[in-house]
């Protein structure tokens, strides 16, 4: 997309040689078949006692990424890790500029919607790396596509997080994405890309949106089409597009290859609109007590997405299923095993809102 340098004094602080997947390259590729990534770690003088894991760190990053998707897009990775007053990172094609609070620092960015060192401290060192397949190897068209580079590289940062540490950490990471961003979303759409916020001046609405919404909004096509059809999408999508300039509607095609769900109304809704779902969910019981219908109505718009409900049996036992809400009204049968006596909405991984 662009060359770059970085002209700072620096120090090495390691190297090491990643082995990734080999694959064909794409006809107009101008790199062949990679098995290995040479990765350098600099640092300023002040962050290299800081940074004495990054390289063991970035190279597990980089590896889980290539394995992910089935190819390094480029032969050599270096990260410079710079010392600064507020953390943040830019990615271009090779290299990884890493900013490094010092303790010094004056200011304070915890209330920050992207601020996830205390659930994560090595998030924006993931996000930063993913941008070399996401933003670099694969580009983006316009401004309404820009979520393509921030909201996958924001993913792929909490699918490595969850490597890291466990599924557990995906959930709280994607429960608190959506709680950050739910207040702001009459902001604007995914789709309206970097002037998100711009008539209030505001960054946080901006990075609410189009980092963590888009995060969220993955996730959500994650769990409505399954894991199989989600990272086949990806897949296709990289190997369609590296070395290109995408839109959203090459995305939506990519996944809408592998899987009968229809994804026109789903991309729409969440990636072009910016309101949510009213629904009112309902239950009955039918045939004897042998099967359990539980009803999801929507009040105004209608979207596609995954809702979780929680069942809870007279015996005691509880369980949780996850719904894929199509339509208006919406219904899924249930076969009881044993009496059923409430169905309730338990969902932190989706955006909704109850009516009344």
């Amino acid at each position: 997309r662009y060359l770059a340098c970085l002209i700072s004094r620096l120090m090495p602080v390691g190297r090491s040689v990643i082995d990734v997947p080999v694959v064909a390259p794409a006809a107009a590729s101008p790199i062949g078949p990679l098995t290995s990534v040479v990765l350098d770690v600099l640092s300023t003088p002040r962050m290299a006692p800081r940074n004495r894991q990054t390289t063991a760190r970035a190279g597990a990053i980089l590896r889980f990424y290539a394995d992910t998707i089935a190819e390094a897009p480029y032969p050599m990775l270096t990260i410079a890790a710079l010392d600064d007053n507020l953390p943040g990172g830019h990615s271009p094609a090779y290299f990884v500029a890493l900013h490094q609070a010092l303790p010094t620092t004056p200011y304070s960015w915890a209330a920050d919607p992207v601020a996830f060192e205390s659930m994560y401290p090595h998030f924006f060192l993931a996000h930063e790396i993913a941008h070399q397949w996401w933003g670099q190897a694969v580009g983006w068209r316009n401004y309404h596509d820009q979520w393509l580079s921030e909201g996958l590289s924001q993913y792929f940062a909490v699918l490595f997080a969850a490597k890291d540490r466990g599924p557990d950490l995906l959930q709280s990471l994607i429960a608190t994405m959506r709680e950050s961003s739910q207040p702001v979303l009459n902001q604007g759409p995914i789709a309206l890309g970097y002037r998100v916020g711009h008539i209030r001046n505001d960054a946080r609405v901006y990075r609410s949106i189009l980092y963590n919404k888009s995060a969220v909004v993955l996730h959500m096509l994650r769990r409505y089409i399954g894991d199989d059809a989600f990272f086949a999408g990806l897949r296709r999508f990289y190997a369609e597009w590296r070395f290109r300039k995408a839109g959203t509607d090459d995305l939506q095609a990519a996944f809408q290859a592998g899987t009968p769900q229809p994804l026109d109304r789903f991309f729409e809704q969440w990636i072009r609109g910016f309101t949510v779902p009213r629904i009112r969910l309902t239950w009955r019981v039918e045939d004897d007590g042998k099967t359990g219908v539980i009803r999801i109505e929507q009040a105004k718009d209608v979207f596609d997405f995954p809702l979780t409900v929680a069942l809870q049996f007279g015996d005691g036992r509880s369980e949780e299923r996850t719904l894929r809400v199509a339509g208006a009204v919406f219904e899924e049968r249930v076969t009881l095993s044993a009496p059923l006596r409430k169905v309730s909405v338990r969902d932190s991984l989706s955006y909704y809102e109850m009516a009344r």
